[in-house]
């Protein structure tokens, strides 16, 4: 990576440019180069190596990118869900973006926020404890925290109203405004033991990174698809060995659930409870889904040693959120897609624990997860009916017409044909698109309406090879545990969620073999803006993103 500066311009000419300019000037020199514009903390890339890619993502977050040059921000999350020193951190930008003094102090005074307010126990209760008196003054003059405090104990001390759920207002509260508690909340360690021991050996960074929750308390696991973040999470829970609830967003993932902690540790088919619409039966290991454990208190009276947020993306919305108040001693979110288009991924970790596992550099340069490659194939409209009808539309009936154009029916015939003998599952997000692509190929499709025990025998086939090729909706974006997957169709999509493609892209990275995927596109149409921004995380990762018209 070179300096700053382009070619031979001085960092006072720089500073001269418009950003624009300054953008073509980086550009075009051809070279790998950083522009830092600190006012608005956004770093441009221009021609960057993998490696610098990959150093960039640690530090900050992408913004937008294209073939020429990538944006970065640096946000409060990237220096609060760091484990860096602060020295450390001021080393690591300096020598990546240069020396900016009004950075520097930005990024010292939005580390030292999350050292001013802390959640501590007081005897049988808890309390917001604040190192800054005036701090701790302004704090109770919110309303959200006000609401949930029960006596001031000093200047800097005040008891928290009971329930665990006043504890999770109050550090929403204080994070919207900038300031992220550390929660220091001790339960009780349970003194029932439930005879979980592994039956596996875990690999270096599974175990580094059980260790890690352990000593949090509280972690959101943010490893890529592939890279066994229930099997990290089956070994903290065999460490912890005390009642584990599990909480998965859909019916489908609790067999899925119950059969890995089985396979993986001594724990007996007895030992495990169901809490769903089916069964509600609560034993040493739990798994309910988020619907029920929202909207039933049997689940918050019991002492959980552990609680594991399966999918933990879903946390923010107003149904999940709920079970964040649900106590226990540790809790370890999941997810290789922590990020949120309503820009409420720091509700996350404020409510779950702060980010470990990210680095996805490493589990690609180790050899634990294939980097997956991936394909943008932009199409012609069929006819200039389909277009016409387009260009009538408006709103969500444009991007409709847009991802069920016919003309990508040639592209996905063509690829079912090219990977015929490869393991290969099609998305798509429109039931009746789904239907119609399953009788034009003669193709199972599963959806949400598939019958329960149908779905589950259709993807049984598909692990053991008995089925190649299937068509799913969006039920197949998440959790879902099919590790020969080879290709990736995906035909339509959710707008331009960056969280949807990187778990489609999940489906087929693995420790072993190839990976592809394939996105097709209508040329020309906001599907195509969509699938472009769709792809950024996976760029900020470092996976391999071309266009093909």
């Amino acid at each position: 990576m070179t300096n700053r500066n382009v070619e031979d311009m001085s960092r006072e000419e720089l500073k001269d440019l418009s950003k624009e300019e300054l953008i073509d000037a980086v550009t075009s020199s051809g070279k790998d180069e950083v522009v830092f514009f600190e006012p608005q903390r956004e770093i441009i890339l221009s021609n960057p190596s993998e490696e610098t890619l990959n150093e960039f993502s640690n530090i900050a977050h992408m913004e937008t990118s294209s073939e020429e040059h990538y944006k970065f921000k640096v946000q409060e999350m990237d220096i609060w869900n760091s484990n860096l020193s602060l020295e450390e951190l001021q080393e690591k930008y300096t020598r990546l973006v240069g020396n900016y003094p009004h950075f520097l102090e930005w990024l010292q005074r939005t580390y030292e926020k999350q050292e001013i307010f802390s959640i501590e126990h007081e005897g049988r209760y808890h309390a917001l404890v604040s190192t800054d008196p005036e701090r701790m003054e302004w704090a109770r003059g919110i309303d959200d925290i006000r609401d949930n405090l029960s006596v001031d104990l000093s200047d800097t001390k005040s008891r928290i109203a009971m329930g665990a759920k006043s504890r999770a207002e109050i550090k929403k509260a204080l994070l919207k405004k900038g300031y992220p508690v550390e929660d220091n909340s001790k339960f009780r360690e349970s003194d029932r033991k439930i005879g979980a021991d592994l039956n596996i050996e875990l690999r270096d960074y599974q175990k580094e990174y059980v260790e890690r929750a352990h000593e949090e308390r509280a972690a959101v696991l943010a490893n890529p698809a592939g890279s066994g973040k229930t099997v990290t999470s089956i070994g903290l829970m065999a460490k912890i060995d005390s009642p584990t609830l599990v909480l998965v967003p859909q019916r489908s993932l609790v067999n899925q659930w119950k059969r890995e902690i089985l396979d993986k540790t001594t724990i007996t088919d007895d030992q495990i409870g169901e809490y769903h619409g089916d069964k509600k039966n609560m034993e040493d290991v739990t798994v309910a889904t988020y619907h029920m454990a929202a909207n039933k208190t049997k689940l918050f009276r019991n002492e959980w040693g552990l609680i594991i947020f399966d999918e933990v993306h879903h946390i923010p919305s107003k149904l999940f959120r709920k079970t964040a108040s649900l106590q226990s001693t540790r809790r370890i979110g999941l997810s290789a897609s922590p990020v949120r288009e309503d820009s409420k991924e720091r509700e996350i970790f404020a409510l779950i624990g702060p980010e470990i596992g990210s680095d996805w550099a490493r589990f690609f340069r180790e050899g634990h997860v294939v980097k997956p490659d991936v394909e943008i194939q932009l199409v012609e409209w069929a006819s200039d009916y389909h277009r016409h009808e387009y260009d009538q539309a408006s709103g969500i009936k444009k991007s409709i017409i847009a991802s069920k154009n016919p003309a990508k029916k040639q592209n996905m015939e063509r690829l079912l044909e090219e990977h015929e003998e490869e393991k290969t599952i099609v998305f798509c997000d429109w039931i009746d698109q789904g239907e119609d692509l399953s009788e034009q190929f003669d193709i199972p499709f599963i959806s949400g309406e598939t019958d329960f025990e149908e779905r589950e025998e259709y993807f049984e086939d598909f692990r053991q090879g008995e089925l190649t090729t299937i068509i799913v909706s969006r039920i197949g974006d998440e959790g879902l545990d099919l590790p020969d997957t080879e290709v990736g169709i995906i035909m339509s999509g959710q707008g331009g969620s960056r969280r949807q493609a990187t778990q489609r892209a999940g489906r087929v990275m693995r420790p072993f073999g190839d990976a592809q995927v394939y996105m097709i596109a209508t040329k020309g149409s906001n599907e195509e803006d969509f699938v472009k921004r769709q792809v950024e995380l996976l760029k900020e990762k470092g996976v391999p993103v071309k266009v093909r018209e």
